[in-house]
């Protein structure tokens, strides 16, 4: 009883900013979202390749998600976070949209950001949409948001800000930053410096009368263009060199300007004064891409495969959820989550009624007052690439085609140090998130980080020799919950499960909606058409 009493006092804590003068306040919602984030790559994870101590702040006074679960590339991924649906039911799954193509997420789908309009919220972009921009009905302010800074499709250069893709008519680049309708030429500096700032700037000029919501969907660390592919200022990689490997080096300086951005986000949001009433997530939008046509040298390590695959390196990605509320009721969260189950999730956060037409389910309660999941089954499905996944309670079915080289166990080899890395509680007390915790008078002693060691995956060492390789005729078993690095199959031990997952992940493949393929590149969106741009170029031709 006395356990129950303590429950029911830190959910009334939480809920206290609700109320206030008698008077129901919405708290404000900041989203970051980082891009192409390995698992390895935090290191509140228990790494010490890329430390991220305002991140980690965050984690070890907040909520860590332990299984969090997103699809495995891009735009799957935010069609979820945004609709609250499987990417395959609505059309959206497999390979991500290239800035070429006449589609975007269907216009029948409600998103997160129009349900926070409908609530009085003010709705700000900044960073990347990947969600369609071919005709201006697919725009995210004409999505719901009242503004957009950023870029429309999958990534840019960080210096250049130009998109570059590779066409059956040779190399095409265009210039991709846009301030709403309008190309942002004027832009200068690096691109996560400027979301970070344009993210500042939007907290410093709120009306704190009106309710935010603040999606900052950074660029960072998803690599660049082809030939230029990883980017930071030099003086931040000069920073990294006790890492081994050049590459990291550099990947590790993104990370770390990634970092900063989180800590300045905080800080803006305590000096405006709305921390208070602020409830922060960071989330990853899939498995880091160590290799492959994207490769950024991310690390997923101990985890098996990477971006563009089913396995847990892939799908199984960093979260946490942060709030002044929850600093009473930190905790690691154990339960099933899925990319789709935020939009009912953060509605029922503020106080709203989730829509029923979803895939995803209300998790907030079970979050915050650290009950079991709602959740225990997920499902990964890309009939394009021709591989899915089934995850029901501690076993994981996958079946179809992967590319051997992306199924494998990566990252050891990029651990490699030249000399100790910076000490990491100095780190933390040197981070910005620290210091506005301990303005606050939050809580937090530097020896509770345990959260490292029990966030850590330890798995056996594996040359990936005799691991499952799933392809169509073939279905791989694992039980991830004994074994998460996807190491032994099960699927002679516990047949009948097979069989049941099997049954299961068709009957759901049945509800997929084919991607619109072949992969097509209209050259009527050829930048050369647009001075130079990547913008608006359907409208025009449906009007012909």
């Amino acid at each position: 009883m006395c356990f129950l009493s303590i429950k029911i006092f830190y959910l009334l804590s939480f809920f206290h900013f609700l109320v206030s003068d008698g008077k129901f306040s919405r708290p404000n919602i900041v989203l970051i979202v980082a891009d192409d984030l390995g698992w390895d790559d935090v290191s509140f994870h228990g790494s010490n390749q890329s430390l991220t101590p305002n991140i980690d702040m965050m984690a070890l006074t907040g909520i860590a998600l332990e299984r969090y679960y997103s699809h495995c590339v891009c735009t799957p991924s935010r069609t979820a976070m945004l609709s609250g649906k499987y990417a395959h039911v609505v059309g959206m799954q497999g390979y991500p949209l290239t800035n070429g193509e006449d589609r975007g997420l269907p216009l029948t789908h409600k998103i997160l950001p129009q349900y926070f309009k409908d609530l009085g919220y003010v709705t700000r972009l900044v960073g990347k949409w990947h969600l369609g921009h071919s005709k201006k009905k697919y725009l995210p302010t004409h999505r719901g948001f009242d503004s957009h800074f950023g870029h429309r499709g999958g990534f840019i250069d960080y210096y250049e800000y130009i998109l570059q893709e590779t066409w059956s008519i040779g190399d095409v680049a265009g210039f991709d930053l846009y301030r709403d309708m309008t190309p942002a030429w004027d832009a200068k500096g690096y691109v996560t410096d400027l979301y970070n700032a344009e993210a500042k700037s939007i907290i410093s000029n709120h009306d704190k009368d009106k309710p935010l919501f603040l999606m900052v969907a950074h660029n960072a660390p998803h690599s660049a263009n082809m030939g230029a592919q990883l980017q930071a200022p030099p003086e931040t990689v000069r920073d990294m060199r006790f890492l081994a490997s050049p590459q990291r080096r550099i990947y590790a300086g993104m990370v770390k300007k990634l970092d900063d951005s989180v800590g300045d986000i905080v800080k803006a949001l305590h000096v405006k004064g709305i921390l208070d009433n602020t409830i922060i997530v960071f989330i990853s939008d899939n498995g880091g891409a160590t290799t492959g046509a994207s490769v950024n040298y991310a690390s997923n390590y101990p985890l098996r495969g990477i971006k563009f695959t089913p396995f847990e390196g892939g799908i199984r990605v960093n979260g946490l959820i942060w709030s002044k509320n929850l600093t009473k009721t930190n905790h690691i969260w154990k339960g099933y989550m899925h990319v789709s189950d935020w939009m009912p999730t953060l509605l029922k956060a503020v106080g709203a009624t989730p829509p029923e037409d979803i895939d995803g389910i209300d998790l907030w309660d079970s979050i915050i007052s650290n009950k079991s999941s709602k959740r225990n089954v997920i499902f990964e499905i890309d009939d394009y690439s021709g591989f899915a996944a089934i995850i029901e309670d501690e076993f994981k079915l996958v079946t179809g085609t992967i590319v051997t080289e992306h199924c494998n166990h990566q990252g050891r080899e990029l651990r490699g140090l030249t000399c100790d890395p910076p000490t990491y509680r100095k780190a933390l007390t040197e981070s910005a998130v620290y210091s506005v915790i301990t303005e606050m008078s939050i809580p937090f002693k530097l020896k509770d980080t345990k959260l490292r060691e029990y966030m850590k995956i330890d798995c056996p060492e594996n040359d990936n020799s005799e691991i499952c390789y799933p392809d169509k005729d073939k279905r791989c078993l694992f039980n991830i919950e004994q074994d998460p690095c996807e190491t032994q199959d099960l699927s002679s031990t516990y047949p009948d499960v097979a069989d049941r997952l099997y049954s299961r992940l068709q009957d759901e493949i049945k509800r997929t909606i084919p991607r619109k393929v072949p992969l097509h590149r209209d050259l009527r969106a050829a930048p050369s058409l647009h001075n130079y741009t990547w913008t608006i170029w359907a409208d025009e031709i449906a009007s012909e």
